[in-house]
């Protein structure tokens, strides 16, 4: 696998899957555009005098489009590129497989991208593709329903976006006329049918693009489910462990392996008896008759409950009233009634943006960590002990970076820092925290060196994800404004 495999929060297994998705980005767009434009194209020629329809179709098809991305990304993770003929030879299976559970079953479900891979990558049916769903979707919360409201306003937004960006360019003696768009509506007479045509296009570039980041997210979901549930942390662990028993020791291995059998059975063995006495001396006790369950039923009189009356809305809640030149629409749907869903929709999204912004920023950063408690050692895989470091850390790192090693210099700098912010500073970092929850919770104590920890995060970061190194200058400032070793100095 390309990528490290452990437990991550869910959030860190988002990001997992959109890194995933960002090294074969270019792949992932040229793949849909063979496989999946074609299609749309088909079905609105096919509705071609109500493209609204068309554009319906598409929607309620996405879930088929969706697994073009997922047979690139489950593929890259372990290390294997499709050619292109092997996509089109998977082109019927895709369009034409599984119609009833995408389609019907599963059309409306918060977890449809987590729930994707399970039935394409382990093939199940039936009761056990169930099952198996209910239990992956069950190891990431309410992140999947959180995605999908996060998917829905990026793709809305950045339709919108470039529909505005488009308006801005056109000359003023070029513009549509709006007050007369307004007062027919769509489709009256074929007076703003170009405008459904233009929203069409734009809607379906703006799902090109966002498509793929969605279904890597949900694969990202998935991936960490299984690792938690069926431990390939573990797993893998121990096939390095027999590689280097292997290596070093050659027929020891089989020797070490039978007496660590034969040890676990006689474990076993024990446990099982201890557990078999445990029961039957619990059985005997609950049978006597101090532990005998007695009831008894009492009839009260109630009150009988008033009928509800039937509701009616205040007269501000009808809003043709508000906008009165709007009063025709698209299908029943009159432009004032789309404006108001429109408003209520994005109040809705960008209330549940904040308030999730605000609980990963605040959700345990209020106060310092109690320094009489251990402190974690280790930080998104990496070593913070105290002992682990150098003594002089700013001299390791110009040493790494003299031979070349820039992310390895990096990472022991970042190391440095981590480990001065937890065991001096106190900072409540954890052990599955990210970087930026690391410098949420540093800028939000104000911890010492606050907007250096922030630069050092961001060299870092480009360093470990992107590939992309600092310049030397940047680099020798942080060298020179290192400000832990310092205050190592004062403190003792």
């Amino acid at each position: 696998m390309i990528a490290e495999v452990r437990p991550r929060s869910q959030w860190e297994a988002v990001d997992l899957g959109w890194v995933l998705a960002r090294t074969r980005y270019g792949a992932l767009l040229r793949t849909w555009v063979l496989m999946v434009w074609p299609v749309w194209a088909l079905i609105l020629i096919g509705f071609r005098e109500q493209p609204v329809l068309g554009l319906a179709v598409i929607w309620w098809l996405k879930p088929l489009a969706e697994r073009v991305p997922l047979l690139i990304l489950s593929r890259e993770m372990f290390g294997e590129r499709m050619s292109l003929g092997q996509l089109f030879r998977q082109w019927p299976r895709v369009w034409f497989g599984g119609l009833f559970h995408y389609l019907i079953a599963t059309r409306l479900s918060p977890s449809r991208h987590v729930e994707l891979p399970v039935r394409e990558l382990e093939e199940l049916r039936g009761v056990k593709l169930r099952q198996r769903s209910a239990r992956i979707a069950s190891q990431c919360g309410s992140h999947p329903w959180l995605m999908q409201l996060a998917h829905l306003a990026l793709l809305h937004g950045l339709a919108l976006s470039i529909l505005l960006f488009v308006l801005a360019m056109i000359p003023e003696r070029f513009a549509p006329n709006w007050e007369l768009l307004f007062d027919h509506g769509f489709g009256e007479d074929g007076v703003a049918i170009w405008c459904v045509w233009v929203w069409t296009g734009l809607y379906l570039l703006a799902l090109t693009l966002v498509s793929p980041l969605c279904v890597a997210a949900g694969f990202g979901l998935y991936l960490n489910s299984r690792t938690k549930l069926e431990g390939w942390d573990i797993e893998i662990a121990f096939r390095k462990l027999a590689g280097r028993m292997a290596a070093a020791g050659g027929g020891l291995a089989p020797l070490l392996i039978v007496l660590s059998g034969m040890g676990i059975h006689d474990a076993v063995a024990a446990t099982a008896s201890a557990e078999w006495e445990a029961g039957r001396e619990i059985a005997e006790i609950l049978a006597k008759p101090e532990f005998k369950i007695y009831t008894r039923t009492e009839y009260r009189p109630v009150a009988p409950e008033k009928m509800p009356e039937e509701w009616h809305p205040p007269d501000w809640f009808h809003w043709e009233g508000w906008f009165p030149g709007f009063s025709v629409g698209l299908n029943g749907v009159t432009v004032a009634q789309g404006l108001m869903w429109l408003l209520v929709a994005l109040a809705v999204g960008i209330v549940l943006v904040l308030l999730v912004k605000w609980m990963a920023t605040w959700r345990g950063t209020g106060l310092r960590a109690d320094p009489r408690k251990p402190a974690v050692t280790t930080v998104m895989g990496m070593n913070v002990r105290q002992d682990s470091l150098p003594r002089d850390i700013l001299a390791a790192v110009r040493k790494l970076l003299e031979a070349g090693q820039f992310e390895a210099g990096m990472a022991l700098l970042y190391r440095g820092a981590l480990s001065w912010l937890i065991h001096q500073e106190h900072v409540p970092i954890q052990e599955s925290d990210t970087e930026r929850d690391c410098v949420n919770r540093v800028r939000t104590l104000d911890a010492g060196g606050a907007p250096y920890f922030e630069d050092l995060t961001r060299v870092w970061s480009a360093a470990a994800y992107g590939s992309r190194r600092a310049g030397r200058e940047e680099i020798e400032r942080l060298l020179e404004n290192w400000p832990y070793h310092r205050k190592r100095k004062e403190a003792g």
